[in-house]
């Protein structure tokens, strides 16, 4: 991929893009997986400068990406990422961001993918806000959304955020994801079920008294009090995960 590709994380300095988002971005490069041109922006309201940005996702790094840390590869990658503060619920700190791109863009064509790692009540307006400052506009190179789960928060709300969603993107420009579908296993949960010549013969009601999940996490709920409160673990865990 000869043209630059931008990955703007929204809500950058929260526990998602530490544990998850630059992690994963990072394996990706040490495997090669990346475009050759790339930047990795983030965004957020705290006043970081780009090294003090750096500095925390790296933290993130050593304690949650799945390889050893590499501090060889760490030096190569960590240039790639910046900080532009800003809120995007306003439109004028978008379209600050807007410029702020397109002074390391150039004149070329240039892919951005935006990521909103932000909470659920703020994905409509931050939509809007893309739309409304043309950052989603494709005559500069493709433009993507990606939306973190949860989608709303019952049928109702869900069917809005899409019509919310759709006034602004096209269905190709959209990306809805819950990370958790990512796993290894539960991508292979059909094959495990019904290749498996162990499990096949007695997965089935004559043999499973009953189904229980257990979701071991090493972390404890933080700074995500807040978002806990308005969402709860049903809505974040058991109606997606």
């Amino acid at each position: 991929m000869g043209e630059m590709t931008t990955i703007v994380i929204f809500g950058a300095s929260g526990d998602l893009t530490q544990r998850k988002l630059i992690p994963a971005l990072f394996n990706l490069y040490r495997k090669k997986r990346m475009s050759k041109q790339f930047r990795i922006v983030g965004m957020s309201r705290r006043p970081f400068t780009d090294d003090e940005f750096r500095e925390q996702v790296e933290a993130g790094v050593k304690e949650f990406a799945a390889t050893d840390y590499d501090a060889q590869k760490w030096a190569e990658f960590a240039p790639m990422i910046f900080y532009h503060a800003g809120d995007l619920t306003h439109l004028e700190d978008l379209q600050g961001l807007d410029a702020y791109l397109g002074e390391g863009e150039g004149e070329d064509a240039a892919n951005r993918m935006y990521y909103l790692s932000i909470a659920p009540r703020l994905y409509e307006p931050a939509i809007a806000n893309l739309g409304a400052a043309n950052m989603v506009a494709e005559d500069k190179g493709w433009r993507r959304v990606i939306i973190e789960k949860p989608f709303g928060h019952d049928l109702e709300s869900a069917l809005a955020l899409n019509e919310a969603v759709h006034g602004v993107l096209q269905e190709s420009q959209i990306y809805r994801i819950d990370h958790y579908l990512g796993k290894e296993t539960v991508q292979n949960i059909m094959v495990f079920r019904f290749a498996n010549s162990l499990f096949e013969p007695v997965w089935n009601r004559n043999y499973i008294d009953h189904v229980q999940i257990t979701a071991v996490e090493s972390v404890y709920v933080g700074h995500r009090a807040g978002y806990y409160d308005g969402v709860g673990v049903v809505r974040d865990m058991v109606q997606n995960h």
